[in-house]
């Protein structure tokens, strides 16, 4: 498996893994595909870094991460999908390992994600933890009445003290 750059080329496969994976409502998958643009259009270490899962030709996955703007050192994970045909086979362990090196090595010194408290996110929740992501918070109805956010954070390295 190769994890590479992603390029705008590759937005129509990303619309489709988002739409098959079943964790994403219309509306997430049209901010998700927002920021695949704008991340595929810029480059540099504070826009979002995108990086795709390669099997032979075929994305199967894809990350996103960027630096928090008026942080220090601190990444956010934007959005993760693996394709249902590619899960459970380590696309998203590689991925986020990937993307866990990349902010290290942009002066990243933690990633946060946040994901809906819905109940068909559980399966997402239980791989932060078991990829060493610690539960730092809660907020009830975050998104909607009903839906919570639920936060977690990994520290990945030391602060850059440049930022």
């Amino acid at each position: 498996m190769l994890i590479r750059a992603l390029v705008p080329g590759d937005r129509p496969v990303i619309a489709e893994m988002l739409g098959h994976c079943g964790a994403f409502s219309p509306e997430e998958i049209r901010v998700a595909l927002e920021v695949f643009d704008e991340g595929a259009a810029s480059a540099g270490p504070d826009g979002y870094a995108l990086f795709g899962a390669d099997q032979r030709g075929h994305l199967q996955g894809y990350v996103c991460v960027g630096h928090v703007p008026l942080t220090a050192s601190t990444w956010d994970l934007y959005w993760i999908c693996v394709h249902p045909e590619a899960q459970r086979r380590g696309v998203a362990r590689a991925l986020m390992a990937h993307a866990e090196a990349h902010a290290a090595a942009h002066g990243g010194g933690r990633i946060v994600a946040q994901v809906s408290g819905r109940p068909n996110n559980a399966a997402v929740r239980r791989f932060y933890q078991a990829m060493g992501y610690e539960l730092v918070g809660r907020i009830h109805d975050y998104f909607k009445d009903g839906d919570d956010g639920v936060f977690y954070r990994r520290v990945i390295g030391p602060p850059d003290p440049s930022r």
